[in-house]
């Protein structure tokens, strides 16, 4: 029986601590009544002789399939996606039968395909019964909808959780590694098993067990959240607010749910509109994913009807049953339920992609418009957009993954804004996904959270005893410093800097450590000081004389001066070398310098970026030349940032770690991560191997991730190195059109041009040379000056589209128009790229417009 992460226990058990079991029976009673209401029905000894009938979509009301689906949601939900969950269905649109298609070729007709469907039903009961878990995961076709059936009949041997993502979700978030090769059935049962172990849930049933476990770690935190018109002008709003609804057009297409897969559905959208839409393929492709939405929708989901471009009618939650096609309203039959709630009603900033489409999505920041900064603040369930729900999974299974895709997709923004919003919610700050919404805040965790350089520069200090003297600050614990000889130095001093204290005639030594409390401030209202507070005193310090006979120290600031002045500069070399020279005499002063010397502090957060040159010495370690007191110079072993990381994570073993690597294959990957590749594997977690150059232990442990990035214009991931592919998890991000919907630049429209010109480049180059989205927006929202596009155009995307093609004007005129391409002269006309007007022209001529 698998041991359940006290980490995991812990977790559940605080949550136990508030948890109110009365608000889990009550859910579990609702349930019951679901349940008894399908064992009525259709009792378990009656399903060798069951008819396809009483059991398909598509036929009566009451199907079996309809009850599951539609009428047992307190069970557990199996809704959303394609009805092909349900086996075998009745086609609304040709009243023709659904069936797998590996069973169809084993069959005549759909009888012969249900009676093999219900021998496979009666086999999964029978084996429910005796618990034989890996065979009722061997059955072919419908696995969530046969676990919903188990619990229906056997609800004590297993939990009513029917997603295989959900199950996986759970068990990880116990601390138990979930094979992702078993299936629902056996999954499940693991679950269930541990659970078991809890003292404290002995006496649970299984539906208070997930009711609990979905309250403590639900796997969808994040809702969606859409913008729908009811309707030109909102025509149908009051129809909507009065039954609860909201409705869209494209009744041709006829009930979503009659279609096998979105595939299918697009095919019909574009056999109904094509013509409507003038069989521009972009925008029937975009208005069937308008209308598709209305399917993925879930209860709990959050729904705002707009009318036109900046007025919100209200908020309301999706509701059971979500999606319905209602054919009784002779027009706009596309149903979605929801409870409206109007106290949102308001007037916005104008969304101007709004006026080109009747479903889209909202994001968090406009989100928080809607609902107000106070209520955004309590709320833990806002939208969280797709990719950072892709991260998230995918960090959290494989510990290090890499964002690639084209240049311009936001693979280092979105990296960033997900490390730190992921940090946040794992260090448990309040409210992490301010971050995701307000790029200001966004820096501020950033800043506090990263790997920085310890400015923790050394600074000589001379007292002259005539006027004022060590001792004295060791008395009065604090003196000021006002400005001095070498004016330079005092802007550059930082707060916990460390002080070499000299004092002059007639010690001429160096006689205390001290530490910068105050830093200087060059603001009018501040005087221009800087503050000291005592460490320690130095016992037999150095001398002037010997600071002169010394090859590295001879050459430095204070002696150069021969310290006429008062503060003094030491460069990284010269402060380690005197401050190991110090501790030899006087070991009491270790403990004030432990602190490496210009070394990094090691953050929860890590940024760096890989280059031709980086190399395993700067990853993990290496030699490196230190200057002696002979002019020579020796070779010092020093830690690179990833083994430093790692030595501070597992010093703090409970918080996590996270390393971004921008442009992570620019380096030689594989010579940068040398032995240490095979301790990133999950199981290898905690693994010690003794390093080359050092011969010290080394590990990497449980709580350090990493996130790196990788232009594909630069290097296929097929090139990156075996080991490293099966070590990593890959997030694809690609040019994102949606964004630039409804950006306008006179009639050149952002999406389109975009669209066309890396259908173009895919075709030539490839899909992983497209151009990227981001190179038409300016502070997160799309170009709608002429000039800036015309500078991006000129100075980002032409370079790139002229380095494709290697100097092949006739590449670049199939690209970008003969207009401004002459293939013939090889060359650009520069009359029109320097003129933002014709340029815009030029290139709507050759991608958008019937002309081009």
């Amino acid at each position: 029986m698998n041991e359940i992460a006290s980490e995991g226990i812990t977790s559940l058990k605080e949550m136990l601590s508030n948890f109110d079991r009365e608000e889990a029976k009550k859910n579990y009673e609702e349930s019951e009544k679901e349940r008894m209401e399908v064992i009525r029905l259709f009792p378990l000894d009656q399903w060798p002789q069951l008819e396809l009938e009483k059991y398909a979509l598509g036929l009566e009301k009451n199907t079996y399939c309809h009850l599951l689906e539609f009428k047992t949601t307190n069970i557990g939900s199996i809704k959303g996606g394609s009805s092909a969950k349900h086996i075998i269905y009745l086609k609304h649109k040709d009243s023709s039968w659904y069936i797998p298609l590996e069973l169809k070729k084993q069959v005549n007709n759909e009888k012969e395909a249900w009676e093999k469907i219900r021998e496979n039903f009666v086999k999964t009961f029978l084996f429910a019964r005796e618990m034989k878990w890996d065979e009722i995961d061997d059955i072919p076709y419908g696995p969530s909808l046969r676990l919903k059936s188990i619990y229906i009949y056997f609800p004590d041997k297993i939990l009513p959780i029917f997603s295989k993502e959900h199950l996986i979700h759970f068990l990880n978030a116990l601390g138990i590694e979930a094979d992702r090769n078993l299936e629902r059935a056996t999954l499940n049962s693991i679950l269930l098993q541990n659970l078991r172990q809890i003292p404290e849930l002995k006496e649970w049933n299984t539906k208070e067990l997930a009711f609990l476990l979905y309250k403590w770690a639900h796997p969808e935190q994040s809702i969606k959240v859409f913008k729908i018109s009811p309707g030109e002008d909102a025509i149908y709003w009051q129809e909507c607010l009065s039954n609860n609804y909201i409705c869209v057009g494209w009744d041709k297409t006829g009930d979503l749910k009659s279609f096998e897969s979105q595939k299918e559905f697009k095919h019909k959208f574009f056999e109904e509109y094509g013509d409507e839409y003038k069989q521009k393929s972009r925008m029937i492709s975009k208005k069937s994913k308008e209308l598709w939405t209305l399917m993925e929708l879930e209860p709990g989901d959050k729904i705002v009807a707009n009318k036109g471009k900046s007025e919100v009618l209200a908020l309301g939650e999706v509701i059971e049953p979500g999606y319905e096609w209602i054919d009784d309203r002779g027009s706009f039959c596309h149903v979605v339920h929801v409870n409206w709630d109007t106290k949102y009603a308001k007037k916005i900033t104008p969304q101007e992609k709004w006026a080109f489409v009747t479903v889209a999505e909202i994001d968090a920041k406009l989100y928080k418009e809607i609902i107000g900064s106070e209520e955004m603040k309590s709320i833990t369930d806002m939208p969280k957009e797709l990719i950072i729900q892709q991260i998230e999974v995918a960090l959290e299974n494989k510990k290090q993954i890499i964002l690639y895709g084209p240049p311009g997709t936001g693979k280092t923004y979105h990296a960033r804004r997900f490390a730190i919003w992921w940090l946040l919610k794992k260090l448990k700050y309040d409210n992490p996904n301010e971050v995701l919404i307000n790029n200001e805040t966004l820096i501020d965790y950033e800043n506090r959270l990263k790997t920085v350089k310890i400015s923790n520069k050394v600074w000589w200090v001379v007292a002259n005893p005539k006027q004022w003297s060590w001792d004295m600050l060791f008395k009065d614990k604090k003196v000021d410093f006002h400005l001095g000889r070498i004016q330079k130095n005092y802007p550059l001093v930082k707060q916990g800097d460390l002080v070499i204290g000299y004092q002059s005639n007639p010690d001429k030594k160096i006689v205390a450590l001290a530490k910068i409390s105050k830093e200087f401030n060059t603001s009018p209202n501040d005087e221009d000081k800087i503050e000291l507070e005592p460490l320690v005193r130095v016992r037999n310090g150095i001398e002037y004389e010997e600071l002169l006979r010394d090859n590295v120290l001879k050459n430095c600031e204070p002696m150069r001066l021969r310290n006429q002045g008062t503060l003094f500069a030491l460069n990284h070399d010269e402060a380690d070398y005197l401050l190991s020279l110090l501790a030899e005499r006087d070991n009491e002063i270790d403990k004030y310098i432990q602190q490496p010397i210009n070394e990094s502090s090691i953050g929860h957060f890590t940024m760096i970026t890989f280059h031709a040159s980086y190399s395993y010495e700067d990853f993990i370690e290496g030699y490196r030349p230190v200057p002696t007191s002979s002019e020579n110079l020796v070779l010092r072993i020093e830690d690179g940032i990833f083994k430093r990381v790692c030595q501070q994570a597992l010093a703090d073993s409970n918080k996590p770690y996270l390393i971004l690597i921008d442009e992570i294959n620019r380096a030689n990957v594989a010579k940068v991560l040398g032995e240490t590749i095979t301790l990133l594997e999950k199981d290898k977690r905690g693994l010690k191997i003794t390093l080359p150059q050092s011969k010290e232990p080394f590990q990497i442990p449980d709580n350090v991730y990493i996130i790196a990035t990788m232009n594909t214009a630069d290097r296929s991931i097929k090139h990156i190195d075996a080991a490293i592919r099966r070590r990593f998890a890959f997030v694809e991000l690609m040019p994102d059109t949606n964004i630039l919907v409804g950006a306008k630049i006179g009639d050149f429209e952002l999406d389109e041009f975009l669209e066309e010109l890396n259908k173009r480049i895919a075709k030539k180059e490839g899909r992983e040379k497209q151009i990227g989205h981001s190179f038409f927006l300016e502070k997160e929202k799309p170009v709608t000056d002429p000039e800036i596009f015309a500078q991006r155009f000129r100075h980002e995307i032409l370079p790139l589209l002229q380095e494709y093609c290697y100097a092949d004007y006739s590449a670049l005129a199939d690209y970008l128009g003969n207009e401004l391409v002459d293939k013939d002269e090889h060359a650009i006309d520069y009359e029109i790229l320097n003129n933002p007007e014709r340029l815009i022209k030029a290139l709507n001529k050759a991608l958008i417009s019937d002309e081009g």
